[in-house]
């Protein structure tokens, strides 16, 4: 599989809010700031905005340049499209084939969601609501399986979300999602796998991460 499939196959995860995200960001050019990290120890990620350190599974690496670049040559994304993406972590694969198996972080800025025929105010708690509205229903209607939504996770300290689907094109696979509130976005961890007991390993992964006050 060449890696333009695996664009193909993560623009899958990310079309239900960079579809909205290119029709309403035009003056969110702040985002790009915030999305700013960094890899320290070569196994953890650090976010100054969310103030938060994730590390990584054993045998994931950090291709999140990689994958920018890939979506800043695609002639229909918005030229910002890449800047809600924190972190896309792969697999590492023998032979430079193209992993199958992959973590993306990203944002999604609630103040977008306050304007509009659709508007709805997602502030104080309201992270189940969100789940539902702008990523169940989106991957539902594209022919997603939801398997499950709305499970309650305490990590450190913090009340996170999960769903999870099976996705059958254009690659099958399952997909955990995590999402929590932080900073006035919805931040969220999508993990993805062949098999449903690689992606609920790979969601366990969850548990490294240190979210500071």
């Amino acid at each position: 599989m060449r890696f333009g499939v695996l664009v193909v196959l993560v623009l899958s995860v990310l079309d239900p809010l960079s579809a909205r995200i290119n029709q309403q960001s035009a003056g969110h050019s702040d985002d790009r700031q915030v999305a700013a990290g960094r890899m320290t120890k070569g196994t953890c990620y650090h976010s100054n905005h969310f103030n938060f350190t994730y590390r990584l599974p054993h045998r994931f690496i950090d291709r999140t340049e990689h994958l920018k670049n890939q979506f800043r040559a695609l002639r229909n994304y918005h030229a910002d499209t890449s800047t809600f993406i924190l972190l896309y972590a792969a697999e590492r694969s023998k032979e430079n084939a193209d992993p199958k198996d992959w973590i993306l972080i990203q944002i999604d800025a609630l103040s977008r969601y306050k304007f509009g025929p659709m508007a709805k105010n997602y502030t104080g708690g309201t992270e189940k609501d969100y789940l539902h509205d702008q990523i169940t229903k989106a991957y539902t209607s594209a022919g997603e399986d939801l398997l499950q939504e709305g499970t309650e996770v305490s990590v450190s300290g913090k009340n996170f979300f999960r769903a999870e689907y099976i996705q059958h094109t254009p690659t099958s696979g399952y997909r955990t999602v995590m999402l929590t509130f932080r900073n006035g976005y919805a931040l969220s961890w999508t993990f993805f796998a062949q098999s449903k007991a690689k992606a609920d390993l790979m969601a366990s992964s969850i548990q490294h991460l240190v979210i500071a006050e």
